[in-house]
């Protein structure tokens, strides 16, 4: 059941010439403004959430409001933020506020309901009375027959961080899959993209990251560019 109207088609805005859109967010976005993902034509329930971090040292509210975009008539869409989960899609809400360190999200929970499709939302979300710092987010998720359970099982596989969060100054272990060679060129981004300077020693099955030059924050190891990176949080 949903209660929100439905759009037919998907809408890309080119909105880079928008007022407001270079103005300087008060909080970081993870992964990144957009988060794109494949999936298999099945019935299992998939979750793709995209964090806020409040980089503030006070309260941040935060306010998001649905631009445009749509998803095939026959998946279930639900939406998830701060505040609740929603039936549906609504066009705008207000979060309840984060304190400092915390994080805001925009969380959906698809079922495609074993029918091939797509996907594209596109939000605006700001600073609770500060629409001049809003930042764009996008959601596109395909539902492709083409993936096999095999591509998929593969996946579940991949390099998992602990601890998670991590106390600065520990280090952080990063497990690889056995068909991963694990030679490739390692990194670390913090959550604005920037490139970090980290130390990194391959072990066994495992990358040992050291944490003592690291702050408090959400990061971002890369260690293979045709997969995606796995997410570490230090505190």
């Amino acid at each position: 059941m949903r209660n929100v109207h439905r759009l037919g088609g998907f809408f890309l805005l080119a909105l880079l010439s928008w007022p407001g859109a270079a103005a300087r967010a008060q909080f970081d976005i993870t992964p990144t403004d957009s988060l794109v993902a494949e999936f298999g034509v099945d019935s299992i329930t998939r979750i793709f959430q995209i964090d806020f971090p409040n980089t503030t040292g006070d309260s941040l509210g935060l306010s998001w409001r649905w631009i445009d975009g749509g998803w095939t008539e026959t998946w279930d869409v639900n939406l998830c933020d701060l505040g609740e989960c929603y039936t549906g899609v609504p066009a705008d809400a207000d979060m309840l506020a984060m304190g400092p360190a915390g994080a805001g999200f925009l969380k959906l929970i698809v079922n495609s309901l074993e029918t091939e499709g797509q996907c594209f939302l596109h939000f605006w979300v700001w600073p609770t009375g500060n629409q001049d710092a809003l930042v764009h987010i996008y959601f596109d998720l395909k539902s492709d027959p083409t993936l096999s359970e095999v591509r998929e099982a593969a996946a579940l596989t991949a390099p998992k961080a602990y601890p998670v969060p991590a106390k600065i100054g520990t280090t952080i272990a990063v497990d690889w899959p056995k068909s991963h060679g694990g030679d490739q060129a390692v990194q670390l981004f913090d959550a604005r993209g920037a490139l970090v300077d980290c130390s990194v020693l391959r072990t066994g099955h495992q990358w040992i990251l050291e944490t003592a030059r690291l702050t408090a924050g959400v990061y971002l190891f890369k260690y293979d560019s045709q997969q995606p990176p796995v997410r570490l949080i230090m505190e």
